[in-house]
């Protein structure tokens, strides 16, 4: 199993914090039978400027450390970007990495309120360059959640999304779990990844939400995921899939319908 969204790295933004949280991440990883992971320390976000050397670097002594404890995971050195006008050029130069060397994806984080003005126009660039933007999380920007159809607006431009496998089987939220369900349904997902930052609160639940998706959409749509996944490793290319509409103001009911049976 691939998880392509993941802050083991240690000591470079809010994941891991030092090498012993990094091994227990690695322990647990392998737990979920996960086999690689691609880290994905936060670029471009706040205090966090963590530019493609020094991931690779860190990375290397992730590795080296993971393989002197004889743990069955491999780690691959990219970065979860917080969107900006300049990625492209940061790309070429490799200062912004993509989820593989040598291949197209791009994890892309938006910020959690708001979808900016300039993302279409930026995913469209990206394309041109045969770029694929990988959107991080869609499930927790509030602008997405209230037009899920503005996402498969972003798909059509040749965006995937990534959903986070805590919010799928509701260690995030209850409304965060109805609009990752509803993506789900409505073929707006792609894959899977932990976004795990820790083993406590922002642990894997890689195993426990595929069994959930298993339970609920079928062993195919697991199947679906975890090839993606594996696409991005080997820098193979993903079928696209269509995305569906959604009615409008379903998931606001729901969400309404929530508070009155008194679950909020």
């Amino acid at each position: 199993m691939v998880d392509i969204h993941n802050h083991i790295l240690f000591g470079i933004d809010d994941g891991a914090k030092n090498t012993e949280e990094a091994l227990e991440m690695a322990r647990t990883a392998a737990a979920n039978g996960i086999t690689d992971i691609i880290a994905t320390p936060h670029h471009k976000i706040g205090v966090y400027e963590n530019y493609g050397p020094k991931i690779i670097e860190l990375t290397d002594q992730v590795n080296n450390l993971i393989r002197s404890h004889q743990i069955p995971v491999t780690v691959h050195p990219s970065q979860e970007i917080r969107i900006y006008g300049d990625v492209i050029a940061d790309l070429k130069t490799g200062k912004a990495l993509p989820l593989m060397k040598d291949a197209p994806y791009v994890l892309i984080e938006l910020p959690t309120q708001e979808v900016p003005v300039y993302t279409e126009q930026l995913f469209t660039n990206m394309a041109l360059e045969g770029y694929v933007p990988v959107i991080a999380h869609p499930e927790r920007n509030s602008e997405l959640q209230k037009n899920p159809n503005k996402l498969a607006s972003l798909i059509e431009l040749g965006a995937l999304c990534q959903v986070t496998a805590g919010v799928v089987v509701g260690r995030l939220g209850d409304y965060s779990q109805s609009v990752a369900q509803q993506m789900m349904k409505h073929k707006m997902i792609h894959f899977v990844a932990s976004d795990a930052h820790n083993v406590t609160g922002r642990n894997f639940f890689m195993d426990e939400c595929y069994e959930y998706i298993e339970g609920q959409y079928g062993i195919d749509q697991v199947n679906y995921y975890k090839e993606n996944a594996r696409k991005v490793l080997n820098g193979e290319k993903i079928r696209y899939v269509s995305p569906l509409e959604v009615q409008a103001g379903h998931l606001e009911r729901q969400k309404k319908k929530k508070k009155f049976l008194g679950l909020f």
